[in-house]
Formats: C-alpha cells, structure tokens, sequence
C-alpha cells in the first residue's frame, strides 16, 4: 500500500530532528566519557550535516525548519567554539602554527551553512555587507594571508587548505549572486595562478628551504583559479 502524502511530507523534517537526536546524545556523551571537545564537537557535526543536507534537499521549503539566518549565526559560533578549543589544548610553544589548523577546522564547519544561506535566503537577508566583487577581492586578500602565515610561522599544510577553501568560497558567492566573468577573463585567472604558483616554487628553491611547504602553496595557488573555473563553467546542453 502506497503512502499518502500526508504521511510522507515531514519525512525530511523527521530526517533533521534524527540527525540532531544522534548529534546531540553524541556530543553530550563524548564530553562526559573523553572530555576532548576539538573532536567530539566535530564529530558531532559531520553526524549532523547529512541529515540537514537531506532534509534541505528535500523539503519543499527548508527554510521553515532551518531559517538561514540562524542557521549561518548557529555555525559560526559552533566554529569559533571549535576553532578556540583547539588553540586552548595545544602548547604554547606551538600554538602559533596551530592557528591555521584551528581556521580549518572552523571553515569546515562554517562553509556549508553559508552556502545555504546564500542559495535560501531572501536577497534582503544577507549577513555579508560587501558587494560581490569586494567579497573575492577580501577572500583572495585572506587566502594570501593565510598562504604567508603558513610558510613563515608553521602549519602550512593547513593554512594551504583554509586558503583554498577561502578563495573559492569568496569566488562562488560572487558567482551564486550573478557576478560573472567573460570567458577569456576567466582563463586568464587560470593561467596567472599557474605561473604565480611556478615562481613560489622557484622562490622556495632559491631560498634553499624546505621545498615541500613551497611546491604546497605553489599548487595551491594553481589549483584555486583552476577549480574556480571548472565550479563555474556554463554547463554544455
């Protein structure tokens, strides 16, 4: 016998309430039996986003169980909680090249909330007050940061990836809210992180450093203007 629809319609919103059930009795139990809040937090979380991302996914208006704007102020403070809890459990004599790990582990939580709120909310109800063009330009800005940190004070393997997740997230809310560029702008882009990353690698070989930390930044630096372009090309009909 085929279910109603009456009886299959808050199916994605009992999706979400399982997937904080097991989020929070996991949270709540792995505080109380380890006390290791940087790995239970989350963990908790990676429980939580499948779950929200099926009853998004499937529900014909998620923004009535999962509001953006709430959804998107819950993340950051879930992420600075993390970010802060990994610098507070590490060493003070490495607690400096622990901070680019620290701003991963918190884009992993925040990135995917603020991309819901970019893609569900209202036009009227966005948290960033740059323009779209001034969002790349502060993502790339960040990125560099990040990619300089990492090769003067430690963690570049971190840093490396927080600025990719950095550029690319700047780079794909320009382009979620209308801001384009031409096709041969774009392969310019593609082709300019190539090069820049090719003269960090020549730069690590001329300083006679570690080489491995340059030739990461070096791909990186390749590889964000490259993945751009492929997240964005018009799709072949």
């Amino acid at each position: 016998m085929d279910a109603s629809p009456e009886t299959t319609r808050h199916v994605p919103e009992f999706a979400l309430v399982t997937g904080a059930f097991l989020s929070l009795s996991f949270l709540v139990a792995g505080l109380v039996l380890t006390g290791d809040v940087v790995r239970t937090l989350l963990t908790s979380v990676v429980l939580l986003y499948p779950f929200a991302a099926y009853a998004v996914r499937h529900s014909p208006d998620p923004t009535t169980v999962l509001p953006p704007r709430i959804t998107s102020v819950g993340a950051v403070a879930v992420g600075v909680v993390l970010a802060g809890a990994v610098l507070v459990d590490t060493d003070p004599a490495r607690l400096a090249s622990e901070v680019p790990y620290a701003l991963f582990l918190g884009a992993l939580v925040v990135l995917p909330p603020a991309a819901y709120h970019v893609t569900a909310g209202d036009s009227d109800d966005r948290l960033n007050p740059l323009s779209p063009t001034q969002t790349v330009l502060a993502a790339t800005v960040v990125a560099a940061a990040l990619l300089a940190y990492g090769l003067l004070v430690g963690g570049v393997r971190f840093a490396a990836a927080a600025a990719l997740a950095s550029f690319l997230a700047g780079s794909l809310y320009a382009r979620a809210l209308g801001e384009e560029l031409a096709p041969h702008t774009r392969r310019r882009f593609v082709a300019g992180g190539a090069l820049v990353g090719v003269l960090v690698v020549f730069v690590g070989l001329f300083r006679g450093e570690a080489l491995e930390s340059w030739v990461l930044v070096g791909l990186c630096l390749a590889a964000a203007p490259t993945f751009f372009y492929a997240l964005t090309a018009p799709e072949r009909v």
